[in-house]
């Protein structure tokens, strides 16, 4: 049995910084999903907040925006 070739951890990693340290690892087929609460627009800087291996070895990765436009939307 071999042992699976696993990406980076990037999870509380902006986007970009993600990206960049599984280039690093040479995982270059990365799929970016944003994901927000409803009737909430979410600011930059976008974080992972969950990655998974997908088919083909792409990485998935789950980002979320930090902080709402208006806190009271």
């Amino acid at each position: 049995m071999g042992a699976e070739r696993l990406p980076p951890d990037v999870v509380g990693y902006t986007v970009e910084e993600a990206r960049e340290a599984l280039a690093e690892a040479r995982w270059m087929a990365v799929e970016v999903v944003e994901t927000r609460p409803p009737r909430r627009t979410l600011l930059p800087p976008e974080r992972v907040v969950r990655q998974r291996l997908a088919a083909g070895d792409r990485v998935l990765l789950i980002a979320c925006g930090e902080r709402a436009e208006d806190p009271r939307v």
